[in-house]
């Protein structure tokens, strides 16, 4: 995509506010996100909300004291990606996390080989980030820091990918296909070669007898 405002440079960001594609040089940054030079300007004149009440998900009640232990207990010891981000508020989070984790499982045991093991080590991936995410966000928490229940970062991170994780989609479409038309090939086979070789075996014996 190209920039909105530069269409001889490849876009690089969208804009949290339009949404639309914008190079390095009119990304403005406001509290860690992404704004065109469109949007700042409306936000300066008081045309939107400020970014630092935009938020597409309700505010974690400041004041609260999250306890090391119990997110310890969530992240570490119940062994389920996602709950320790339901354990601070963030249910959002939490969902997006659990739904991955359940998704990866299923898919590493549905393929084999190369593909298994590449989802064993997203799980893997997934389990240490919501970990080390999960006490990063608790100490914003007890900080008093502001913090909302929404997944815009992951969202954003989908949008920037969307070309490779729709084209990696396909592959994996691709090599379900062709491994279960190879499946069923072997397996066709399989059950027909003693037919054929009993066929071959009377063809052969039926030919000496009238030689």
């Amino acid at each position: 995509m190209q920039c909105k405002f530069h269409p001889e440079r490849n876009g690089v960001n969208t804009c949290n506010e339009c949404g639309c594609w914008v190079c390095e040089d009119c990304t403005f940054e406001r509290s860690g996100r992404n704004f065109c030079p469109d949007c700042v300007s409306q936000q300066l004149r008081g045309e939107v909300r400020p970014v630092s009440s935009y938020s597409r998900g309700e505010k974690i009640p400041t004041g609260r004291y999250v306890s090391w232990g119990l997110l310890f207990l969530f992240s570490v010891v119940i062994w389920l990606p996602g709950l320790n981000y339901m354990y601070l508020g963030l249910i959002k989070r939490g969902l997006i996390a659990m739904s991955a984790f359940f998704w990866a499982l299923f898919l590493a045991i549905s393929f084999n080989g190369m593909f298994s093991l590449l989802f064993v080590s997203a799980i893997i991936i997934l389990v240490f980030v919501s970990i080390f995410d999960g006490f990063k966000i608790r100490n914003k928490i007890n900080a008093g820091e502001d913090v909302y229940d929404n997944i815009d970062d992951i969202t954003d991170f989908l949008r920037k990918n969307k070309s490779f994780i729709t084209g990696f989609l396909l592959i994996l479409v691709a090599a379900s296909l062709v491994g279960g038309i190879m499946h069923g090939i072997i397996h066709t086979v399989r059950n027909l070669l003693p037919i054929l070789i009993a066929i071959w075996a009377i063809h052969a014996l039926l030919k000496k007898r009238k030689g």
